[in-house]
C-alpha cells in the first residue's frame, strides 16, 4: 500500500500540496483528476522519492519511502511529464547502463532487455543512436527504462503528452498489460476513453486539496447526482417553480427562457416522484435529462 499521510508541499510561500491523506491500496489503478497540475505533480514526484515534504509522511508498505530499507528506487517507478536521455547512446547502450545502475547484470541483463524492447516495440530501434529515433518514441522509450528493474509501482505524471489517438491507445495497452501482471499505477492524466477501461479508482485535486477520492463506480454515481438536470417547460412554469422549490433535493434553479436548469440530489425513485409530481401539477415538459456527468469539475464551486 502506498499512503500519503497528512502532506503538504510549500514552495516559497506558496502552498502546493495541504495536508492531503490518501492511502492506495496495491492492485489499483488510481487516475488523479483535475487542474491542479502543479499538486499532482508534486505528490508523484515525492512518493518517488524526487522532493522531499514539508509536513507529513509517505509509507510504502508501513515504511516512509525516503528510509533505505524501503529499497523504493527499485519498488517505484516513476514516469515524470519531462525527460531527457542519453542522446550519443544507442537504445541497446542506454538500457543496458540503467540495468547496470540497479546492478542487473550478464544473462538477466540481457534477458530482460530483450523483454523490455519487445513489450515497448521498440526491438527495430535496438541499435538506433537515441538522438536519431523519432520524437513520438520517446515516452515509450522512457517507460521501457522506468519499467527495467520491475517496480511494484508506476508512478506517471501526463505520460500522454501530446500524443495522437493510436500512440495512446498503445502506450494504454502497454500500461493494462503491467497491470493485469501485478503492477500498481497512479497515473496524472485526463481520463482519456483508452483508460477509463482499466483505471479502478479516481481522485479529484483542487488548489492543492483532495476532494474525492474513490472507486470509479462510486465517484461516477456521485459526479451523475452533481451533473445539472435541463428540463424544458412549454406550459405552467410559474407551477413548475414552486414544485422546485418545494422539493428539499432541488437547488441552484435558474431559468434560461422555456429551459429550467437545477440540480437534484437525490437517487432515480426520488426523481421519478419529482416528475410525476411536475405532471399532475399540470406542468407540460417536453425535454428532461442531465448533463453528463464530469468528474474533473463536479466538486468545483
Amino acid at each position: 500500500m502506498l499512503e500519503f499521510q497528512n502532506i503538504s508541499i510549500y514552495k516559497k510561500k506558496n502552498t502546493i500540496v495541504d495536508n492531503l491523506t490518501l492511502s492506495v491500496p496495491d492492485g489499483a489503478v488510481l487516475g488523479l483528476l483535475g487542474e491542479d497540475r502543479k499538486g499532482k505533480s508534486a505528490i508523484l514526484e515525492a512518493a518517488a522519492g524526487c522532493r522531499m515534504v514539508n509536513k507529513g509522511q509517505i509509507l510504502l508498505d508501513g515504511t516512509p519511502v525516503f528510509a533505505r530499507e524501503t529499497q523504493s528506487c527499485r519498488k517505484i517507478g516513476y514516469m515524470p511529464g519531462a525527460y531527457g536521455f542519453y542522446q550519443l547512446l544507442k537504445v541497446e547502450e542506454y538500457y543496458e547502463l540503467i540495468l547496470s545502475l540497479y546492478k542487473i547484470r550478464g544473462r538477466d541483463q540481457r534477458k530482460r532487455l530483450d523483454e523490455v524492447l519487445a513489450f515497448v516495440e521498440l526491438e527495430k530501434y535496438r541499435d538506433t543512436f537515441i538522438g536519431e529515433m523519432p520524437a513520438e518514441c520517446y515516452p515509450f522509450l522512457y517507460l521501457g527504462q522506468v519499467i527495467l528493474p520491475e517496480p511494484e509501482w508506476l508512478l506517471l505524471d501526463e505520460p500522454f503528452g501530446t500524443m495522437d489517438s493510436a500512440a495512446r491507445r498503445d502506450m494504454a495497452r502497454m500500461l493494462q498489460l503491467l497491470f493485469e501482471g501485478g503492477t500498481s499505477i497512479i497515473i496524472n492524466a485526463p481520463m482519456y476513453q483508452e483508460i477509463m477501461d482499466f483505471v479502478t479508482d479516481i481522485a479529484v485535486m483542487e488548489e492543492g486539496k483532495l476532494m474525492v477520492y474513490g472507486p470509479v463506480e462510486e465517484v461516477y454515481a456521485k459526479a451523475l447526482l452533481e451533473a445539472p438536470v435541463r428540463m424544458q417547460v412549454l406550459s405552467r412554469m410559474e407551477t413548475a417553480l414552486e414544485v422546485l422549490k418545494q422539493n428539499h433535493l432541488v437547488d441552484r434553479v435558474t431559468v434560461d427562457g422555456d429551459e429550467v436548469i437545477f440540480r437534484f440530489n437525490g437517487g432515480e425513485r426520488e426523481e421519478a416522484r419529482l416528475l410525476s409530481e411536475l405532471v399532475t401539477s399540470g406542468v407540460l415538459i417536453r425535454n428532461y435529462m442531465r448533463d453528463q456527468a464530469d468528474m474533473e469539475s463536479m466538486f468545483r464551486r
